[in-house]
């Protein structure tokens, strides 16, 4: 072994060896608790574990968080996944409203009606019921191949969760796009697309598992710009959908609607 490949092995193992001693540092001084080693295992090795230290969200926002980075390509069961979202809320939650130096919750607006324990129980019936939660999510609830609707109220008016509902747009955003796959063995996949270049594809199948292939082992790769969702003005009655419309619109991030 020349002096001058020395230098240069020496170099390239320094920084990882940094990091991994830092990763293991910023570990020890994180609070015991369920989802500590996946969150350590799943975010620590992209992300600064003090950006998650640092912050204190609701498990809305945490949930959204999490769902990004699953979109972006980080790799763990759904169970996992559940873990990590318990964890960060958990470790790093916000405080309940009335705790010392916290603000109170400002009352909801004159229009805002807030919903009724019935109201609530009828909605999350509905969601199972007509198969929302096959292909979304609602807290600890439903799938991640389609958007996540946990804090849908915040982003998106009543009238637009209607519209959307009634007259589903044709076309799905990137982000969102699914994608069909047929193996070497004749095997048929379908999923959330999360990314891919010009070898392998990372998706989210229908069983919110994710999963990464080779394209060169594929006979098909597709992906699905259509939008599969269908029309809902149909498929329940007038109050019903006004009611999932109402429920929808009061997910806000909040622990409860």
């Amino acid at each position: 072994m020349n002096r001058e490949y020395r230098v240069k092995r020496i170099l390239g193992i320094g920084p990882i060896a940094c990091l991994a001693f830092a990763v293991s540092v910023q570990a020890q001084s994180l609070p015991e608790g369920r989802g500590r080693a996946e969150f350590q295992r799943i975010c620590g090795t992209c992300h600064s574990l003090a950006m998650a230290t640092s912050q204190r969200l609701t498990r809305g926002e945490w949930t959204r968080i999490v769902n990004d980075m699953v979109a972006r390509g980080a790799q763990g069961t759904q169970d996992e996944l559940d873990n990590v979202m318990t964890y960060l809320t958990a470790s790093f939650g916000k405080p309940l409203a009335g705790a010392a130096g916290v603000e109170p919750k400002p009352a909801p607006a004159v229009n805002e009606k807030p919903l009724s324990e019935a109201e609530i129980a009828k909605g999350t019936e509905l969601l199972t019921a007509k198969g929302c939660l096959s292909c979304h999510r609602v807290g600890d609830t439903g799938s991640y191949v389609g958007p996540d609707l946990t804090t849908i109220g915040a982003s998106r008016s009543g009238e637009e969760i209607r519209a959307s509902l009634v007259s589903p747009k044709k076309d799905v955003t990137p982000e969102n796009r699914g994608v069909e796959l047929v193996t070497s063995d004749g095997k048929t996949i379908t999923g959330r697309l999360l990314r891919h270049d010009g070898f392998s594809v990372q998706i989210m199948d229908s069983n919110s598992q994710l999963r990464s292939f080779q394209k060169a082992n594929l006979r098909k790769f597709e992906i699905v710009t259509t939008n599969p969702m269908t029309s809902y003005a149909n498929q329940m009655s007038a109050q019903d959908l006004t009611g999932l419309v109402r429920y929808l619109s009061s997910l806000k991030g909040n622990e409860k609607p």
